[in-house]
């Protein structure tokens, strides 16, 4: 039977396709299906429940409306591993949001050993002459069909088709399809201030041509890519693919000619960007996704020569264990590869791992925080352990904290500090005997 017939014997309406999915179960939710989760809502009486869960966030408002409005509480759980600002708006108006806690490099293995869902619907490119559909941007839905899920798909259009050993799903393992273009999410990079480009240019510093790069997303890794620009012979291998990446190998900055695992390919577990990048990455076959946990493995990162890690943190203390989710109870962000990058890098011949922050934050009455601290605030979890951590950065410097003693780190840290808070550091320091 060729593909095109089964496609068309598969390929039914949104309400058939989700019509298959049964209370209780668990629901493994990938690049935001948002026509798929219209028609789970609009069956939502059906279910008293049915366990719905995503690794990263839903930005689309009405993907979030369709799971995690107040209405749908007694017939939703939600759960995720990477919390964004919009499911804490939804957590504040009543919705109910499960944060499951696991590292990057941990997610396929988490997913097909211990969530094992029964089902997945995915939003996902169209079909190939193979008979392959690509996951896309947000290609994590993999793991839940190996772990046994029956898939349900939204073939959209409007989503790339990436190039990858893994993150595909054949005609033959779908049970349900319908077709639906509707907009994917996109994510402009934040436009970094004076005091990213700061940390930024301290940072640039110690990067050298040839070295293979790991950004995050946000206004900092945007001002890094501000200072690449004008550097040879880059490579990437990174978790998430941006905007940035994109202008860098567009700009002829990384090549990956130097590189000594996968040279010539950019290395990537997703991507995350504008309308320009997708279509940069669709069947891009200098740009491979590679499956998360490998990715994402220390022992792999730090395979790569001269690599380095660039990622952002919330909050620092004088002993050196950094907080990367949350100031306090209220978490923001996750785990996600941070710590697996950390250690990657720091293992890497010629590697380095940078945690960047600002000095201070400020709260919304107008008064100013320091972000390095005695001690991590009440609440807060830690997300790189103190022996992990290699180079702290802020706008004022960089701290070297490897193998130092833990009062080398706090001076090291208190010098990195805003001067406003130099002194106040220095003498809780001194009471605490960490100075």
């Amino acid at each position: 039977m060729s593909y095109d017939v089964l496609y068309q014997e598969k390929k039914c309406t949104a309400h058939d396709a989700v019509a298959l999915i049964k209370d209780g179960k668990k629901v493994h939710v990938s690049g935001e299906p948002t026509t798929l989760l219209e028609a789970l809502r609009e069956q939502k009486d059906r279910f008293s429940d049915l366990f719905l869960y995503t690794m990263l966030g839903l930005v689309n408002p009405e993907s979030r409306r369709n799971v995690l409005a107040p209405e749908l509480q007694g017939h939703f759980r939600f759960g995720i591993c990477f919390y964004g600002k919009g499911e804490a708006e939804s957590a504040g108006n009543g919705g109910a949001v499960d944060y499951i806690t696991c590292a990057f490099s941990q997610f396929e293995d988490m997913v097909e050993h211990t969530l094992r869902p029964e089902y997945l619907v995915a939003n996902v490119a169209p079909m190939d002459e193979e008979g392959y559909f690509s996951l896309g941007y947000a290609p994590n839905g993999r793991a839940a069909v190996d772990a046994g899920a029956k898939a349900i798909l939204q073939v959209n259009r409007n989503m790339p088709s990436v190039c990858s050993d893994y993150y595909k799903i054949h005609i033959t393992e779908v049970n349900a399809l319908c077709e639906s273009d509707m907009p994917i999410s996109e994510f402009p990079d934040p436009e970094p201030s004076e005091t990213d480009k700061k940390v930024a240019g301290h940072i640039v510093e110690r990067i050298q041509n040839g070295a293979t790069i790991q950004l995050g997303y946000g206004s900092l890794p945007s001002a890094i890519g501000l200072y690449l620009k004008d550097f040879k012979d880059l490579g990437i291998h990174t978790e998430v693919f941006t905007n940035t990446m994109t202008a860098l190998m567009k700009h002829g900055a990384v090549n990956n000619s130097r590189k000594k695992l996968y040279p010539g390919v950019s290395v990537t577990g997703f991507c995350q960007g504008t309308r320009d990048t997708y279509d940069f990455v669709n069947s891009n076959s200098n740009i491979m996704n590679k499956k998360l946990g490998w990715v994402n493995d220390p022992e792999i990162i730090a395979q790569n020569n001269d690599m380095v890690s660039i990622n952002s943190c919330m909050s620092v203390d004088l002993r050196g264990q950094v907080c990367s989710e949350c100031l306090g109870f209220n978490t923001s962000g996750g785990s996600g590869g941070q710590l697996d990058f950390v250690r990657g890098a720091r293992s890497a011949p010629g590697g380095k791992s940078f945690l960047a922050t600002h000095s201070v934050a400020e709260k919304k009455n107008g008064d100013r925080i320091s972000k390095i601290t005695l001690a991590l605030p009440a609440g807060s979890v830690v997300t790189v352990p103190r022996n992990d951590v290699q180079f702290v950065a802020t706008e004022y410097g960089i701290a070297e904290m490897a193998y130092c003693s833990t009062r080398e780190k706090a001076l090291r840290l208190i010098s990195i500090a805003h001067p406003d808070f130099r002194d106040e550091l220095r003498f809780e320091a001194k009471k605490y005997g960490i100075i």
